[in-house]
């Protein structure tokens, strides 16, 4: 039974055990069982056209720009000319429009394990991919995640993992052996950025992760946004790369201004604040300083 079943004309996301978010539906645009997955788009009230895969809210058309452009311009801003960038998952296109709105891009490969996703994206969520699967710069490929990584070394200078949480078909792309892939997929000075879920319900998780991209990668940040549709609305992001990023956060505001963007939630400014930790996340990442003694 799919969620829009349960809920009638309510698209109904079980966040937690004890949450559960309810947006109510205008119409249902597309509800079927994929080869991999349930995929469900419907048109709501409050925050358009939205996007679920078995159950959990992946986008929806009002927030989305507070997720993919947290995703994608940290990484690609530390980047001094990120010419070929990976990203893997994202069949929705929103991941694939950010990248390709930073000139240095000569090729974005967007690497999707379900075509249905890209499918239902391609005709119901225009206002997110906007066109992005036909631009001339685009490479698709349908084929896992982390097949793919596997098989490309040395080949991109930023990975985007754009997945969903880590179960299903997902759950490979949170292991040890695939970011250590991924380390191998890059070039010097590469950097990869994936979505690591919610401190506030799932801090466990984001210290799994972490500490899985820690034994692949040298140097590794952890940064914050807010996604409106997204469990407790906090959403951590993990950057990863071969060589310290942080040396490239004075060049930040003059790569913004230099490839001409234009974003409705990231700005410099914003980027320099999400690597600010609240106390409870540098606990739950070992990160926090020792109590000064009385």
């Amino acid at each position: 039974m799919s969620a829009g079943d349960r809920c009638g004309d309510w698209l109904c996301e079980r966040q937690t055990e004890g949450v559960e978010l309810r947006l109510r539906v205008r119409r249902w645009l597309v509800r079927r069982r994929t080869p991999y997955q349930e995929l469900e788009l419907a048109e709501t009230d409050e925050l358009g056209r939205v996007l679920a895969l078995d159950g959990k809210i992946m986008l929806s058309e009002r927030g989305e720009p507070f997720y993919h452009e947290m995703l994608v311009h940290p990484a690609l801003l530390l980047h001094g000319c990120p010419q070929r960038v990976l990203i893997v998952g994202g069949g929705d296109g929103g991941t694939l429009r950010e990248v390709l709105r930073h000139p240095p891009v000569e090729r974005a490969t967007l690497v999707e394990i379900d075509r249905e996703v890209i499918e239902a994206s391609r005709e119901h969520l225009p206002t997110v991919h906007q066109g992005a699967f036909d631009n001339p710069r685009t490479e698709l490929v349908i084929q896992p995640g982390e097949e793919f990584v596997r098989a490309h070394p040395g080949e991109f200078d930023v990975i985007l993992v754009d997945s969903t949480d880590p179960i299903g078909p997902g759950e490979a792309l949170f292991t040890k052996e695939f970011f250590a892939a991924c380390r191998a997929a890059l070039r010097g000075g590469g950097l990869m950025a994936l979505q690591a879920g919610t401190p506030f319900y799932w801090p466990q998780e984001l210290a799994q992760v972490v500490e899985r991209v820690k034994a692949a990668f040298p140097h590794v940040g952890v940064y914050l946004g807010f996604v409106p549709a997204y469990p407790s609305g906090m959403w951590a992001y993990v950057l990863a790369g071969l060589s310290d990023f942080r040396a490239a956060e004075a060049e930040i505001e003059a790569r913004y201004s230099a490839r001409g963007l234009s974003t409705r939630y990231y700005t410099p400014a914003v980027h320099r604040a999400a690597f600010v930790l609240p106390r409870f996340v540098e606990e739950h990442l070992g990160l926090a300083p020792k109590a000064l003694s009385r």
